[in-house]
């Protein structure tokens, strides 16, 4: 049975760890041991794949793909994240199951201060992996202007919960260089939309939000208010507790990405927050790779009239 650990490199100075999968006889990766089963370890630590696409890059017969496939995802090397349609079929996706494996022997470890990463979730900083280069935050968290602006002329009043992502985030990452938080309006002007951004707020506060809106699975109704959430299906959501967490391609940068946390109130984003930051093992226990979105309604648990809580109301991906 593979357990996983954390594998840090003290002199590294990236501060970055990798999740390896750990057992005390090699028996069990014996499947990883052969030259195709490497190669095809190799090919997915560039991203998930279906087999034949595996068969295609290595040029081997697909076949002899699928054996080996099945041997990785048995001793638990590699594992089915995915399955879409491909030319009348259905294909399966696969990825790694950790950053790599180990034979750990009944040794004495050497003493080594508690690594604060040895807590951070695992399910968030893969929802977030294009936002983290070299230890680094790639992109820019965008909260709406406390000054009236856009159509309706409102005054965003939710930036403050950003803070609380700031502290998440910064379980992955050392302290930026640059300054990370952008106002909505200064992010249009300085013609910054084409990075990575973390939008914090929904369309009727932030018009970064608002423009983003149309490129999402479950979106805000446009129109009014913004008073209601449409899922991928039809069905409406209009709590005031409400709210969306997605994650798409960026529409101004095909090469980035947009992640948005966003309420039809600032309660609303409050608890879209709440659960990227303390709910991520079970909001993106299944996510991978790609677009994602649900809705998301706030619940008050200890009875105090503050949102502390979260309810998945309804999970899409593209």
């Amino acid at each position: 049975m593979h357990k996983e650990k954390l594998l840090f490199d003290p002199k590294g100075g990236d501060g970055l760890a990798k999740r390896v999968l750990v057992a005390d006889r090699p028996d069990g990766f014996r499947p990883a041991s052969s030259k195709v089963g490497q190669k095809i370890l190799e090919l997915l630590a560039g991203g998930p794949k279906y087999p034949a696409e595996v068969a295609r890059a290595l040029g081997v017969h697909h076949q002899t793909v699928y054996y080996h496939i099945g041997r990785l995802e048995k001793a638990g090397l590699i594992a089915r994240v995915k399955s879409e349609s491909i030319r009348g079929g259905e294909a399966n996706h696969y990825a790694l199951s950790a950053d790599g494996y180990a034979v750990e022997f009944p040794v004495e470890g050497e003493s080594m201060p508690t690594l604060q990463s040895s807590s951070r979730s695992k399910s968030l900083g893969r929802f977030f992996r294009e936002f983290f280069s070299s230890g680094v935050f790639d992109g820019w968290i965008v909260v709406g202007s406390p000054l009236q602006h856009g159509a309706t002329g409102t005054q965003a009043r939710d930036g403050h919960y950003a803070v609380q992502l700031g502290f998440a985030l910064g379980q992955f990452v050392s302290l930026p260089q640059t300054f990370p938080v952008k106002l909505d309006v200064d992010l249009r002007a300085e013609k910054l939309l084409g990075h990575n951004l973390v939008i914090v707020g929904g369309p009727r506060t932030n018009v970064v939000a608002e423009e983003l809106n149309p490129s999402l699975p479950i979106r805000f109704k446009a129109g009014g208010f913004w008073g209601s959430i449409v899922d991928d299906r039809g069905a409406t959501y209009s709590s005031e507790l409400d709210c969306v967490v997605a994650k798409v391609k960026n529409p101004w940068d095909s090469q980035r990405t947009c992640i948005l946390a966003a309420g039809l109130t600032g309660a609303g984003t409050k608890a879209a927050i709440i659960g990227i930051c303390n709910f991520a093992d079970s909001l993106f226990q299944k996510y991978r790779d790609g677009d994602y979105a649900s809705v998301l309604r706030g619940a008050d648990r200890d009875g105090d009239g503050k949102v502390d809580s979260v309810e998945i109301l309804r999970q899409a991906r593209a």
